[in-house]
């Protein structure tokens, strides 16, 4: 084959995959990469990753294509994914698909670890418990379609981040787990709209062992894929795609996915993917709810008292599991929600923070301690009105439904006309920097989605370092 012919067959593939890539609307945003990120060929090209950045498109873009940014330094060199498909759909490409991305952090999929080095990753702006836009899931199918063709990935290797991720051993568990992440929501993404007809049926990792099941997620993450080829299981012991042995048709055994013999369940019981018996799944929903028969500890174990672990009352009040102190009058019908992050909550109705609020049973004393009449600590009252813990002279007067702002200060309002705020200090875009809105609502500096239009009278906090 000569080289000229070789040559030309490449600038026609490459001529076709901008063909391709033109029925979507794409703004490159390489050009804002961190100069200091190094371009680099991945080891292979085996699975597409699918993620939600948490956060607004400005404070996203800037995350991804320039590093992630801890106490106005950044802690690192960006290229944090190839693309990023906004609410409106628009589709931004961060990174050239053929260099390695550093997206997936610790992960591992069917034994192969470090999936950045053999894997794209795909940004979907939002949040795992907020649905993406009809226009999203349109750009992500067509993106996927292109993609899928251009480097030969299958349906089933088109895998959520939440899949992937794990958390290495720790005090409180001794092995490898899911569960690190929650992105882009085990029953919040949904496949077929992305155009995803095939799924693996289980986590072949933690059926071999390898890393111990999400206590949380598995049963949703099960009941929200879909379903997988309807080609007949093998009946004769070979090994599927995915590496494991089918299990027998017939016979007084069965094998599990490390090829163990197992003794048939009984009691109409059936497997986990690790092996061990378990009964008929509950209702994942009602399995995060607190009743007479159901502890905080049955439902998160260790995790009850972590900060990330956070408690919504029936009353509206939210606390984290290191907030409460009485756990003897926890009320039924609290919903537990497990690996929440620590910088900020985000309510599933819309994207805001939620901080303490006083009640009866919450003073501001149990909220802020010693801090409770620090200038650095900020009472919002359900008025409007926002006083300072030093300018608070008696504090039991402070009205229930007061939220309660710890160690942060205020700061001026930015003022730029470029909506992505590029202009602006990287304290305005950070998760920890809070906007008071008109209205009540208090978005982080990572929530807001346009930085030229911010509502007048908005009041802005930066945490205390």
């Amino acid at each position: 084959m000569s080289r000229v012919f070789i040559v030309a067959l490449t600038t026609a593939l490459l001529g076709f995959f901008a063909t391709d890539l033109a029925a979507l609307k794409i703004i490159d945003y390489q050009k804002k990469l961190n100069p200091r990120f190094a371009k680099r060929p991945r080891k292979s090209t085996r699975f597409i990753i699918i993620h939600s950045t948490e956060g607004s498109l400005p404070s996203s873009l800037r995350t991804l294509s320039r590093g992630k940014v801890r106490r106005r330094r950044y802690i690192s060199r960006g290229g944090h994914a190839h693309y990023l498909i906004a609410k409106n759909g628009t589709v931004y490409r961060i990174l050239d698909p053929k260099y390695r991305a550093n997206h997936a952090g610790v992960s591992m999929w069917n034994g192969l670890t470090r999936l950045s080095d053999h894997s794209l990753g795909i940004e979907l702006e939002g949040y795992h418990n907020v649905p993406f836009t009809d226009r999203q899931y349109r750009s992500l199918k067509e993106l996927l379609r292109i993609l899928q063709k251009r480097f030969r990935v299958k349906d089933r290797d088109v895998l959520e981040h939440y899949r992937i991720a794990y958390s290495r051993p720790n005090r409180f568990h001794k092995m490898k787990r899911r569960g690190r992440k929650k992105d882009p929501g085990a029953d919040n993404f949904d496949r077929r709209r992305a155009g995803l007809t095939d799924a693996y049926p289980s986590d072949p990792d933690v059926v071999a062992g390898r890393v111990g099941a999400d206590p949380d997620g598995i049963q949703v993450a099960r009941k929200s894929q879909p379903r997988a080829s309807t080609r007949p299981a093998r009946t004769d012991g070979k090994r599927k795609a995915d590496g494991s042995l089918a299990a027998a048709a017939r016979g007084p055994k069965k094998r599990v996915g490390n090829g163990s013999l197992a003794t048939p369940a009984r009691n109409s019981r059936k497997r986990q993917e690790n092996g061990s018996l378990i009964s008929p799944p509950a209702d994942p929903t009602r399995n995060s709810v607190i009743t007479a028969g159901r502890t905080a500890w049955k439902i998160a174990g260790r995790q009850y008292k972590a900060a990330t672990t956070l408690y919504r009352f029936p009353d509206g009040r939210s606390l984290r599991g290191h907030e409460i102190r009485d756990w003897s009058d926890i009320p039924s019908g609290t919903v537990v929600e497990l690996g929440v992050d620590e910088d900020k909550v985000v309510s599933a109705d819309r994207a805001e923070v939620l901080l303490p609020v006083i009640g009866e049973e919450m003073s501001p004393w149990k909220i802020a301690n010693v801090l409770h009449n620090s200038s650095f600590t900020f009472y919002l009252y359900p008025s409007g009105k926002i006083l300072a813990g030093h300018r608070i002279e008696k504090f039991a007067d402070v009205p229930p439904g007061t939220r309660v702002l710890i160690a942060y200060r205020r700061v001026p309002v930015p003022r730029t006309s470029d909506p992505l705020g590029e202009d602006l200090d990287d304290v305005f875009l950070s998760q920890q920097t809070l906007y008071l809105l008109p209205g009540g609502a208090l978005q982080s500096g990572e929530q807001i989605e346009n930085f030229a239009q911010l509502p007048r009278g908005a009041i802005v906090f930066a945490k205390v370092e």
